[in-house]
């Protein structure tokens, strides 16, 4: 690894310092190469400046730019508050991805800057009872590099061990003692070539089995579908599928730097999409579509179900969603009327999958853009997500070519229509910006975790009361 520390990385702003001014026409600030991104936007605000320039150039975010243009006030169709402050200095900060939570309602993520060597952290947010909660620092990831750098959301099995991933590309495993003390290990590192090295967020089978979708590596280096199996002498990977371009082509998540896991049905069947690939001609390299993978004693086999086109979107980044129907929904990261992307729809009548277009995102009047996270359905068939990017009517946050610092929304049907709600609009300021997806509690309420603003500039725990 490199002597770098990622969070030094992570926080570098994309300015050319060359062609740069010092102050924008509008009176703003452009800030370049800081050491610590936290300490170079907590001195802006404070000397009046609004620009916070973002580059992931691990591979998260691509030519991210906030700057706040205004401080209106807009009447919010939702109850929205920050429940923690991300912060470089104590807990680790940048939170990238969405969070877990176990039975009892507590919540898990991870940062993927801050503590020892600004490797990152894993952390819990545990209720305290009185409608409050505690946050934890569970797991420092510098101490051993078993965790450097976690990338993307977690997931928990039914022992309440935490698995996740890593930007180098290991698999890691955390552990609770019942002294309240976690301890970790690497249980596999994607090694490039064939193996990969750019893996998903995972999934876990009641056996403790992995699944997960890597975005390289494979028999034509366009990824592949694997399974970490579980034995007594340790976990071994299992290719269930690698594409070949018209079935499929791995990329990394154009706003987030990850490939789109995958989802369960009731008959252990798995559904994903592949960024790239299928057999539209209209995007460079394909712009992507929607896989089932069948499990046959013991045999996958893949079919397609739906190529993406450019009209009906395009580059899906996230994992599907199913609802107790067997209908998937999902969001598409570009593509639509508007090449901000899309919430789609898939439903099966009689063996043929067809696809809709529930909402088509704009980036402008509040609407969002973006969209590359995974929905959450409820009983009653609202989706819940977030986007990227969007929201512009409140401030200027540049996302590649939108603008806006990201949106929490709630799409309803309403007859044979979808009625879009945005539920917070991000400013990047106290409130966060880039949220990195939504989870729903059983009252209702919605959590996340934002990438950037807040108190500290570290990014934000929020919640959300529809």
């Amino acid at each position: 690894m490199s002597d770098t520390a990622p969070g030094d990385t992570l926080r570098q702003l994309a300015v050319d310092k060359e062609t740069a001014p010092a102050a924008g026409p509008m009176g703003f600030c452009l800030l370049f190469n800081p050491k610590n991104l936290a300490e170079q936007t907590f001195r802006a605000f404070k000397e009046g400046c609004a620009v916070v320039n973002k580059k992931w150039s691990l591979g998260f975010l691509v030519a991210v730019a906030v700057a706040m243009f205004s401080c209106a006030v807009y009447a919010q169709a939702a109850t929205y508050s920050v429940v923690r402050n991300f912060n470089p200095n104590s807990g680790g900060d940048i939170p990238y991805g969405g969070l877990v939570m176990d039975h009892g309602g507590n919540l898990y993520g991870a940062n993927s800057a801050g503590g020892t060597g600004n490797w990152g952290t894993i952390f819990e947010l545990s209720t305290n009872g009185k409608g409050g909660w505690n946050y934890s620092e569970i797991y420092d990831c510098g101490k051993m590099n078993d965790c450097s750098v976690p990338v993307g959301s977690l997931v928990m099995d039914q022992a309440g061990d935490l698995y996740g991933v890593t930007y180098f590309g290991n698999v890691f495993e955390l552990m609770p003692s019942g002294s309240g003390v976690w301890t970790a290990r690497v249980i596999h590192t994607f090694g490039g070539g064939s193996d990969g090295s750019a893996p998903s967020p995972l999934i876990v089978d009641a056996a403790g089995n992995l699944y997960g979708v890597n975005a390289t590596g494979g028999q034509d280096n366009l990824g592949y579908v694997f399974e970490l199996e579980s034995s007594i002498g340790g976990w071994s990977v299992v290719h269930l599928h690698d594409f070949m371009g018209s079935d499929g082509a791995g990329t990394t998540n154009t706003a987030g730097g990850q490939v789109a896991g995958l989802v369960w049905d009731s008959a252990g069947n798995l559904y994903g999409t592949t960024g790239l690939g299928g057999s539209s001609s209209k995007c460079q390299g394909g712009c992507g579509l929607i896989f089932e993978l069948k499990n046959q004693s013991g045999t996958w086999t893949e079919s397609v179900l739906h190529n993406f086109s450019e009209g009906d979107g395009a580059n899906p980044d996230a994992a599907l969603t199913i609802d107790s129907a067997g209908n998937l929904y999902g969001t598409t990261t570009s593509g639509g009327t508007k090449g901000l992307g899309v919430v789609f729809k898939l439903s099966e009548s009689s063996g043929k999958w067809s696809s809709k277009v529930l909402h088509n995102f704009t980036g402008t009047h509040l609407d969002g853009a973006y969209p590359n996270t995974t929905l959450i359905v409820d009983a009653a068939g609202n989706l819940y997500g977030a986007t990227e990017s969007g929201g512009a009517d409140l401030q200027s946050c540049q996302v590649m070519n939108d603008f806006g610092c990201g949106t929490a929304f709630e799409l309803s049907p309403n007859g044979t229509q979808w009625k879009m709600t945005i539920l917070h609009a991000f400013t990047g300021r106290k409130d966060g910006g880039f949220p990195g997806g939504v989870l729903r509690d059983s009252s209702g309420n919605l959590y996340g975790a934002a990438q950037a603003g807040g108190a500290n500039a570290g990014g934000v725990l929020f919640k959300i009361v529809p």
